[in-house]
């Protein structure tokens, strides 16, 4: 029975993981196949497959896979159509909406992968074609051949042509973007990360330039020059007349009408309209914010808590995330930040909690340390040295559904918090029944992190102790460097409930999962994580190992990086 569990759930895991990206590869593959079977075998391209050979084949049949792939490219970063999608599944089914909302950065990236994978590919073959198209000049078909004569350049094809440029250009962009999304660029140089991927732009307008050469031409009197007429010697068609009526003209080409660029131009103007639509919402007064308050954090963080100037309270969940723009730093950045409290009957205000991690948190955190500075040296406020901010949403993430669930388990590490801290401060809020129980699972380097949330994990514990239910809520609470007892005595003598539970060190994961496996036989446990990707990784391959011994583990998690 182990066993036969054991296999059903790899196999269900299997499907669920890679069956779309099967139907997605197998969908290109037909497409490719389609076009490259049309341009090898249909009568009109035989002259420029004479000339081009597979060349030809291979570089039309990217092509169309190329266009379908920059329609869909930016439809996961339409952040307002993912809403409307979030309404859609959110009403539809729970998993469906969770697992959308994990996916979206991870189908962005697939689609990022094939984009640059299939444009080398189109790229050689195109690189391949200009050789050919030199190499095979035939003045008898100047009309169809892109090269002027066997002495001509190859570099004049590929950088002083419509077609040789802006594939140069695509193809180097296409690189940039690539070399600058690397996790270690994007942690360490986030504003080259952000400027590169804005070269997409760039790499839509060659794009539609990039046709403008009309390099591929199609016979068009395939009824007064059939294929094979060039096969014939001329001295035996002057002497046969029946020859001489099949072939009775030279063959004549033109360059097909050219509608493959209304695709990406779909997903393109989808995504400028996403964007149009939210720079409005940004700069409306529905959405404008006040800078109420501003503070740095023991252990390099920052809390700020802004107020819709609005009237009329703003929606916002917990589990939901916004994207903050500080004008002061930069017109052009967003960052997104999940909300640690949100707006009530009482007080339309957002809270946000940002640990320092590169250089955009690093220059707010030192224009917040600058201006507490100020305010402690001279006892008031000025308005030059008030920070001002956008704010963009919210927008719903993977942890939005944790109050769905009836057992959950929450992993985060080091600012992985926020999205529990929203949570905890809806049950502080409001008379939640579910989730029926909580563990938390927090791991920080830093322990004055701690300090960051222990008045609201606190007041939720004795909370719960009101109401008779100490088992609903337990936290564990890991200090993975330099632990120091006398520190753990100095931070939090205040909280001795929280004390108790500060413990050395990294979890040990198997003695975990086998006590929830214990307190939780034949029953759903479902684990949220945020934190780095190697955390994420174990975790899930923890809730695949332990569902054979009868706990059944669901996972999801959340991150921006």
């Amino acid at each position: 029975m182990e066993s036969t569990g054991k296999v059903y759930h790899a196999t269900r895991n299997f499907m669920f993981k890679y069956f779309l990206a099967f139907v997605w590869i197998g969908f290109n593959f037909v497409v490719f196949c389609k076009a490259f079977s049309n341009y090898h075998h249909e009568p009109e391209f035989y002259y420029l497959s004479k000339i081009l050979g597979n060349g030809l084949c291979v570089s039309r049949g990217t092509a169309p896979v190329l266009n379908l792939t920059m329609a869909l490219i930016t439809l996961p970063m339409c952040r307002s159509l993912n809403v409307a999608l979030n309404g859609a599944f959110g009403r539809w089914s729970v998993r469906v909406l969770v697992f959308y909302l994990e996916k979206i950065k991870v189908l962005h990236l697939a689609l990022g992968v094939g984009l640059i994978i299939v444009g080398v590919i189109h790229s050689i073959a195109h690189f391949v074609n200009i050789h050919n198209f030199i190499e095979n000049y035939d003045e008898k078909y100047e009309s169809i051949n892109w090269a002027s004569g066997q002495d001509d350049s190859r570099l004049r094809l590929l950088l002083a042509t419509p077609t040789g440029f802006s594939g140069c250009v695509m193809l180097t962009t296409l690189l940039a973007i690539a070399y600058f999304s690397s996790r270690q660029m994007r942690d360490r140089f986030y504003n080259s990360f952000f400027a590169a991927h804005h070269l997409f732009l760039l790499f839509y307008g060659m794009m539609f330039y990039h046709p403008l050469s009309n390099i591929i031409k199609y016979q068009t009197n395939l009824k007064t020059h059939p294929n094979g007429c060039d096969m014939v010697d001329e001295a035996v068609l002057r002497n046969d007349t029946v020859l001489q009526a099949i072939c009775s003209e030279e063959p004549t080409f033109e360059a097909g009408e050219k509608i493959a660029w209304i695709w990406p131009l779909i997903g393109l103007s989808v995504y400028l309209l996403d964007v149009t639509c939210r720079y409005l919402t940004t700069h409306s007064s529905s959405r404008k914010v006040a800078t109420l308050q501003s503070h740095v954090l023991p252990g390099k963080g920052i809390y700020l808590r802004l107020r819709f100037t609005r009237t009329k309270r703003v929606p916002v969940g917990a589990g939901q995330y916004v994207l903050l723009q500080c004008p002061a730093i930069s017109t052009l950045e967003w960052h997104p930040f999940t909300v640690i409290d949100f707006p009530t009957t009482i007080h339309n205000t957002v809270s946000l909690a940002i640990s320092v991690r590169g250089d955009w948190t690093q220059r707010l955190y030192e224009l917040v340390s600058e201006r507490e500075r100020y305010k402690h040296d001279y006892g008031v406020e000025i308005c030059r040295r008030r920070i001002d901010f956008l704010l963009d949403g919210p927008y719903p993430s993977a942890m939005t559904s944790m109050l769905k669930y009836k057992r959950i388990v929450y992993v985060g590490a080091g600012v992985g918090i926020t999205p529990f801290a929203g949570f905890v401060r809806h049950l502080l809020n409001f008379d939640a029944k579910w989730p029926t129980r909580i563990h938390l699972i927090w791991i920080v380097k830093n322990a004055e992190m701690f300090t960051w949330f222990a008045d609201e994990l606190t007041k939720l514990q004795e909370r719960f102790w009101k109401q008779n239910k100490p088992d609903r809520f337990t936290l564990k609470l890991f200090w993975t460097q330099n632990f120091n007892q006398n520190l753990v005595e100095e931070y939090f003598s205040d909280y001795p409930t929280l004390k108790a539970r500060i413990f050395p060190g990294r979890p040990k994961w198997d003695d975990v999962f086998l006590d929830f496996v214990t307190l939780y036989p034949r029953k759903a446990v479902t684990l949220f994580s945020c934190g780095p990707k190697g955390l994420t990784k174990e975790l899930k391959s923890l809730c695949r190992r332990y569902r054979k011994h009868g706990c059944n583990f669901s996972y999801f998690h959340e991150g921006f990086g």
